[in-house]
């Protein structure tokens, strides 16, 4: 038996979430990580943001990931963004890499 804590898999879109939901979600129950829906809440608009905003919406995400994958323990992650872009797809292999100490293994599909 692994003493892995879980393996989640993370599906990357840009697509709204309700076709995300419609497109992915139909077979599987996936933990939805809004991204747009975060920068909102956070009363940031996307093309004004500071340094610092941008560092208060990583934590936020990440936040939002890490309750994905530990509160629900949920083994499919739903990533819903309309810029998806390769440096968001490393920066969050680099952010679940230093989960991996806690046992967690992952696979990120780009849709």
């Amino acid at each position: 038996m692994s003493d892995c804590l879980q393996e989640v898999r993370f599906v990357l879109t840009k697509c709204s979430v309700k076709e995300a939901k419609k497109k992915f979600c139909s077979d599987a129950g996936f933990y939805v990580v809004d991204i747009g829906k975060i920068i909102r809440e956070l009363g940031y608009d996307t093309s004004f943001l500071s340094v610092e905003s941008e560092f208060i919406i990583n934590h936020s995400v990440q936040k939002k990931i890490l309750q994905g994958i530990y509160s629900t323990r949920c083994s499919d992650i739903l990533v819903v963004y309309k810029n998806i872009s390769d440096d968001f797809v490393d920066n969050l292999k680099e952010f679940l890499d230093g989960q991996s100490e806690d046992g967690l293994e992952y696979a990120i599909e780009v849709l």
